[in-house]
């Protein structure tokens, strides 16, 4: 038997290390955010950023009324969400803020978009200090989606949600669409732009633009390796050259001509191979070879297309509007914003590092020997079926 004594303390020391669940916030206190917009401020005052939270509304879910208007007295009544805006310094004072003014505390454990407006982070480290805030955050996931706006975070958040509940729903399921278009990036996700902020390497975000009552994701924003700035936006055919060179391909339509009609090429597969040759200290010179099956996604009036001169013909067609869209994003990137976005330094310095080493520091800054590098691009384009319906004059 233990003394009496030594039981006590054991039993205090249970009551004081087994105090269950003293941090509990019940469910219906919790104001639940899934989007966030960060902006730059307009009114003039000195705050650096303006950020608008998308929270949800439970009730409105369940009705599933994000169509329906509130009444006088409550105008969120039958809506799935509500947006409430403030300017501060930092996102820990946004937060405390919009704390300050709602009856349910933000909760970001269902977080899934933050919108940057790209003049919000056109000085350095911005972009670091904003995501700082989430990264720390305990109740933050890594696979909370990054998107760059080409105008005010606010107004997408804004939007009409058609089809869906919130715009947070109805813009996830448009950035899930990359096997439907190959003319926007795949998802970026916080823990990819966490390691991008830690490395040293230019690198490019989902971009996303509000557009006749709705948005498009069409296009992706640069970004400075160093600084972390943001530089500029690329548009969506430049985007769609960067995905093929990058190998970020999952599919969508290639569209060329042939006899002056627009024939369409749905790529199943897109594979990609670098070749590389140093000719002199500072000289380097990559060969890109880019390999595209697909089928053929368009009829073609008064042609055959099971012919096997046309399909080579097509092949050639398809070939040559890559190689273009793939030399429009690559003058881009050398000449206008001298950004290695392609990941060609990287290349090297997983594969080359010897070669590398005496190359990286004036890779691109300093020399910027990435705008003077040799990129040639060689397609391949398979059509594997011709898949459509067509039109022939024979008999």
């Amino acid at each position: 038997m233990f003394p009496k004594r030594i039981l006590c303390a054991i039993c205090l020391g249970c009551i004081c290390i087994l105090t269950g669940c003293w941090d509990r916030v019940e469910i219906n206190q919790r104001g639940f955010v899934v989007g966030v917009a960060i902006d730059k401020p307009e009114d003039g005052t000195k705050n650096v950023y303006k950020g608008t939270y998308q929270m949800i509304v439970p009730g409105g879910l369940k009705l599933n009324g994000a169509n329906s208007p509130g009444s006088n007295n409550n105008p969120h009544a039958g809506q799935a969400y509500f947006n409430m805006t403030t300017s501060e310094n930092s996102m820990p004072s946004i937060a405390a803020r919009i704390a300050g003014k709602t009856s349910r505390s933000p909760y970001f454990e269902h977080l899934r978009m933050i919108i940057i407006s790209g003049d919000s982070v056109k000085n350095k480290a911005n972009l670091p200090d904003i995501l700082d805030f989430f990264l720390r955050n305990s109740e933050m996931r890594r696979s909370v989606q990054i998107l760059i706006a080409d105008g005010k975070g606010s107004d997408i958040l804004n939007i009409f949600p058609n089809n869906e509940s919130t715009p947070i729903d109805y813009i996830s399921s448009i950035a899930k669409n990359t096997q439907k278009t190959n003319f926007m990036l795949s998802e970026s996700r916080i823990g990819d732009v966490h390691e991008y902020l830690i490395k040293h390497e230019s690198f490019v975000l989902q971009t996303i633009k509000k557009e006749d009552g709705g948005v498009t994701l069409s296009g992706c924003a640069l970004f400075d390796g160093k600084t972390k700035q943001f530089i500029g936006f690329l548009n969506g055919e430049e985007t769609q050259g960067l995905n093929f060179i990058t190998k970020r391909i999952k599919g969508g339509i290639v569209e060329s001509k042939i006899d002056n009609q627009i024939v369409g090429l749905k790529v199943e597969r897109s594979n990609r191979k670098i070749y590389v040759r140093q000719t002199s200290p500072e000289q380097v010179n990559f060969t890109i070879k880019i390999i595209v099956e697909g089928t053929l996604d368009k009829s073609i009036a008064n042609l055959d297309p099971s012919e096997g001169k046309l399909v080579e013909s097509l092949e050639k067609s398809f070939e040559d509007t890559i190689v273009s869209t793939t030399r429009q994003v690559i003058k881009k990137l050398q000449q206008t914003y001298k950004k290695d976005a392609l990941g060609l330094g990287t290349y090297l310095f997983q594969n080359d590092n010897k070669m590398w080493k005496p190359l990286a520091d004036n890779w691109e800054s300093g020399a910027k020997l990435f705008t003077q590098a040799g990129i040639d691009v060689q397609v391949e384009v398979i059509v594997r079926r011709v898949g459509n319906i067509f039109e022939s004059t024979k008999e």
